[in-house]
């Protein structure tokens, strides 16, 4: 249960929002208790001036310790929170009051939640007889009446600061809507967890059944999600271009499979044939028929000579012989030696070829490279056509470009033309010849020097090869 997504997704909301809630809880307790405990000391520090000057008013109004005098503080609201002692000028005591037994426990209960346990202390100073038991003070201030002393007046309370009932009930609401904003942010985490886990799981179970989809072969699975999530985008595009790319590998690899076996059965059908005939004595063994089956086995020989070839080159055991020699000298070279197949042909060849274009390159893998395009140029490319050659050098690179008039290539097949065995219906078909691989050949001896080379076409057009290279070899 835990190991799904939606589940942590729903615990890591939730304890997040815990976590702060219980951050939140903590400060606000602590900001708030120091500055109400600050606020209570300044009001407990009135309230003693205000029974001094309760007591002071009233033996100044009545004229001395009379009970008048005694009734009048007595009766005040003033004096409930605290005990007082009052005596006059001979240390007579003339007025006792003491504090309600309930305002002890409600002092108790809040200095608790602020931090603040009793410490059992006792009393002290004149009031000493008033044991309480707990954190007891007494404050002993001079009274006077028109600058005249008139006695003393012990004052005890409990505490650095008296509450009462309106300060608990104070303290009690600020926990309370701790508490409920606590609950309606858990619940709050809870479903906005849920809706959240939803949003990314919905795509990533779909993607996840494609996945699937593709392992058990169906390769023609399509994602598609609603969502605007740019991750969860690029990943389904991903599985939609990983399921292309396999469907595209499977009918590549069905399609050099049956290549190879029709240019491996072809010149064996052929040889099978011919030596059945002349085992069977049907015909002769003249050189003529000796010459065909020749011609095959060359055939079949070459064959797996290029495989093996493009084997080597693949697997990176390609040897490059790198010597500083003149491109173009080799281009037109090549260029006059395929000269008569262009003319017999009627295809009219035009270069334009930079002078004294040096390469530091393998002469034999380079030139071999540009007879494989010029070949694919003559064999695809009409009586009467075109084909031809730019060598150029600029930036500290050489590019050649090799521009037919032929029979195109579709769109649709660019993208495989340097895939072994690859031929497409018509610009490939077996009756031009060759085994499908020279391009393939072309591509990985070029990228051996460091090099690349691109296709431009268009099906019935033409086809444009560019082949750039490095003037200094760096590959090896």
């Amino acid at each position: 249960m835990f190991n799904k997504l939606r589940t942590r997704l729903i615990l890591m909301t939730l304890g997040g929002a815990a976590f702060s809630i219980f951050l939140v809880s903590i400060i606000t307790n602590v900001t708030v208790l120091s500055r109400f405990e600050a606020y209570m000391q300044r009001e407990q520090e009135n309230r003693v001036e205000e029974v001094i000057r309760l007591i002071e008013e009233s033996y100044t109004v009545n004229g001395g310790w009379t009970e008048a005098t005694i009734y009048n503080i007595n009766v005040s609201h003033l004096i409930h929170t605290f005990d007082i002692e009052i005596k006059d000028e001979q240390n007579n005591i003339v007025y006792t009051h003491y504090m309600e037994n309930n305002m002890i426990q409600m002092h108790n209960q809040m200095m608790d939640r602020m931090g603040h346990p009793m410490m059992g202390r006792g009393s002290r100073g004149t009031m000493g007889q008033n044991l309480r038991g707990e954190n007891y003070i007494v404050e002993n201030h001079e009274a006077f009446s028109y600058d005249k002393k008139i006695g003393t007046i012990a004052i005890g309370h409990i505490g650095p600061f008296q509450v009462s009932e309106r300060e608990i009930e104070f303290t009690r609401g600020i926990n309370r809507s701790i508490l409920y904003s606590a609950i309606i942010s858990i619940l709050s985490a809870i479903l906005l967890g849920m809706y959240s886990s939803r949003i990314f799981l919905k795509p990533i179970l779909r993607i996840t059944r494609a996945a699937n989809y593709i392992r058990e072969g169906k390769l023609d699975t399509k994602v598609e999600i609603s969502n605007n999530i740019v991750e969860l985008q690029e990943l389904s595009s991903s599985i939609n271009h990983l399921a292309n790319s396999l469907n595209s590998q499977q009918l590549l690899r069905k399609r050099l499979t049956s290549d190879i076996s029709h240019e491996l059965r072809t010149p064996l059908t052929i040889l099978q044939s011919h030596i059945e005939a002349i085992s069977d004595g049907i015909w002769e063994p003249t050189q003529d028929k000796l010459d065909i089956c020749k011609s095959e086995v060359v055939r079949l020989i070459k064959l797996v000579e290029e495989l093996k070839h493009l084997t080597d080159i693949e697997s990176h055991r390609l040897n490059l012989e790198l010597q500083e020699y003149s491109l173009s000298r080799d281009l037109e070279e090549v260029l006059e030696s395929l000269a008569i197949k262009f003319q017999d042909k009627r295809i009219k060849i035009d270069s334009n070829i930079q002078k004294d274009v040096q390469i530091n390159g393998d002469k034999d893998k380079i030139k071999q490279a540009l007879i494989n395009v010029l070949s694919n140029a003559l064999k695809f490319t009409n009586p009467g056509g075109s084909v031809n050659v730019d060598l150029v050098k600029e930036k500290g690179m050489i590019k050649i470009t090799i521009d037919d008039t032929g029979i195109g290539i579709d769109g649709n097949e660019i993208p495989y033309i340097f895939e072994r065995f690859y031929r497409s219906d018509e610009s490939r078909s077996r009756k031009t010849g060759g085994a499908g691989i020279g391009l393939t050949i072309t591509k990985n001896l070029i990228e051996a020097h460091g090099g690349k080379i691109t296709v431009e076409s268009e099906k019935g057009k033409g086809s444009k090869f560019s082949i750039i290279l490095p003037k200094e070899n760096r590959s090896i």
